[in-house]
C-alpha cells in the first residue's frame, strides 16, 4: 500500500477528513459572508481571516487549543462554547472525533495537529496554482517539510531543476528547532493541508498532500488528494453526546457554499 493510501485511510477512519473539509467549509463561509471590498479588505485580508478561522474551527472539532478537554464527558459539557459563532445548523454538520484522537502539533510555531503517525499544517496558495505552489521561497518551516524524505517506493519521473540561488537560504535557528522536535518522534510524517479560494465566484480549493521541495520549479507534491471532491462517509471514532436537537449521523460538508456578501469589483481581489 502506497503512502497516500495509508494517510487517507488513517486520517478518513478517525474521521480527520471529513473534519477538514467541514472546517475549511465553515471558515471560509464566514470569511466570505464578512467580506466588503468598500471597507479595504481584500485577497490579504481573506487570506488571514480564512486561515484564523480553519484553525479556530479545527480547534472546535479535535477539542484542542482554547476547546481543548481531557474526555468525551467535559466535551459534552461544554458543547454550547464549540457551537457558540458557527452559523445555524453547521454544529450539527460537525464530525464528532473524540478528544485525543487528534492532539494539537505544531512545528516551531506552524499551526498543526496530529494523528497517529501523521502530522498536517495548513498552507495557503493562490488559486489554481496548487501543483506550482513554490515552496522554496516558503517559511522555513514549510521549506523543511517539503525536505522530509521521499515517501517509500517514490519513482521521481520529473527531477527537480538545478537549484537557484537567489531563493533566500533556511534560517539556521529554524532548522536546527524544527529538526529537534521532529528527532522527538522519527515515525511522524507531516503533510500539508492547502486551501485557496477564488474571490470573484468563491470556489475553494482544499487539498491534503506530501509537499516536495521544488527547486528550480517542477511538480509541489509527491501526492495531493483533493478533500472537496470525496465522500468521506460518516466519520469519528468516538461518540460525544450532542445537544439538544437532531444531529444528522451524515455530514454533509460541502453544502454550505462559499457566498459572497456582494459583487466582488474589477480590481479589489490584488
Amino acid at each position: 500500500m502506497s503512502e497516500q493510501q495509508d494517510a487517507l485511510e488513517d486520517l478518513g477512519s478517525s474521521g480527520v477528513l471529513s473534519a477538514l473539509a467541514w472546517a475549511n467549509t465553515s471558515a471560509y463561509r464566514r470569511t466570505m459572508e464578512d467580506y466588503d471590498p468598500d471597507t479595504g479588505h481584500d485577497q490579504g485580508w481573506v487570506g488571514s481571516t480564512a486561515h484564523r478561522l480553519f484553525c479556530d474551527r479545527l480547534h472546535r472539532v479535535f477539542s484542542t487549543g482554547k476547546h481543548a478537554v481531557d474526555s468525551p464527558e467535559a466535551a459534552s459539557a461544554g458543547l454550547d462554547a464549540v457551537a457558540a459563532g458557527l452559523y445555524p445548523g453547521e454544529y450539527r454538520k460537525m464530525p464528532i472525533i473524540a478528544p485525543g484522537v487528534v492532539t494539537w502539533s505544531d512545528l516551531n510555531r506552524s499551526p498543526g495537529w496530529r494523528c497517529g503517525r501523521w502530522r498536517f499544517l495548513l498552507a495557503s496558495f493562490v488559486y489554481g496554482e496548487s501543483n506550482r505552489i513554490p515552496w522554496p521561497q516558503k517559511s522555513p518551516t514549510k521549506r523543511l517539510v517539503a525536505s522530509q524524505g521521499k515517501p517509500e517506493g517514490w519513482v521521481d519521473s520529473h527531477p527537480m531543476l538545478p537549484f537557484d540561488d537567489e531563493i533566500a537560504p533556511l534560517s539556521l535557528a529554524a532548522i536546527v528547532r524544527a529538526m529537534a522536535e521532529e528527532d522527538e518522534d522519527s515515525e511522524v510524517t507531516t503533510l500539508i493541508v492547502a486551501h485557496s479560494v477564488e474571490l470573484e465566484v468563491g470556489i475553494r480549493e482544499l487539498y491534503l498532500g506530501r509537499s516536495r521541495l521544488n527547486r528550480g520549479g517542477g511538480e509541489a507534491w509527491y501526492w495531493k488528494h483533493d478533500l472537496l471532491a470525496t465522500d468521506f462517509g460518516t466519520p469519528g471514532t468516538g461518540t460525544i453526546p450532542a445537544p439538544p436537537g437532531p444531529r444528522p449521523g451524515t455530514p454533509g460538508v460541502q453544502d454550505a457554499p462559499v457566498r459572497l456578501r456582494r459583487e466582488v469589483r474589477e480590481g479589489n481581489d490584488k
